[in-house]
Formats: structure tokens, sequence, C-alpha cells
């Protein structure tokens, strides 16, 4: 893969994080951002040219990584509460289809 590639990866999930925190009206902990983004890189690096390959190519296995990412780099934790409240209401469904995905791992 190229690294035009990765950076591609890289900026949608960066631009995901901002309108995830900006539909939850709350500041990005930026530092954990950066983090985030990082963890994100490091786990793409990790994975064989095919796979990579198949990862830019699906929606749904772009999405499972980037929670992988959240998950693992500890951002999950950042606000979990007002997050956690939002993603057990009925507010859940008005909020923005293309994040929803990152409100998952505070519905269990």
């Amino acid at each position: 893969m190229s690294r035009h590639d990765d950076q591609a990866l890289l900026s949608e999930f960066r631009q995901n994080l901002e309108a995830f925190y900006a539909a939850l009206k709350l500041a990005p902990p930026y530092d954990s951002v950066e983090k985030t983004i990082r963890r994100l890189s490091a786990l793409f690096q990790t994975k064989t040219a095919e796979e990579q390959a198949q990862l830019l190519g699906d929606d749904s296995l772009r999405r499972e990584l980037h929670v992988q990412a959240f998950m693992e780099s500890g951002l999950h934790k950042k606000h979990r509460g007002i997050i956690t409240g939002l993603a057990r209401t009925e507010a859940f469904d008005q909020f923005p289809e293309s994040v929803r995905y990152l409100l998952e791992p505070f519905r269990s």
C-alpha cells in the first residue's frame, strides 16, 4: 500500500472523530485523539498488503479497525459518562449515522 492510502485512512478517521465530538458538542481530547490516530496507523501497518487493500475497500472493515484503535488507545474512556448516557437513550437514533459506529462501544 502506498503512503497515500495510509494517509487517506488516517484522515478519514480523524474527520470521523472530529464529527463524532462535534455531534456530542464536546471538545475532543486532542492528545488522546492523536494517540488514537497513531494506534490506527500501527494497526494498519501490521496488516498484510492484501488485508490493507481489503480494509481500504470495505467500509465495515475500516469501521471495525477504527473502533479497535478507539478502544485500544483509551479514547473511549474520555467523556465516558456523557457518551454512555447518550448511547443508551433514544438520542442514539438521531446521532449522525456516519459516526454512530463510534457509539457502539458505549452501548453495552
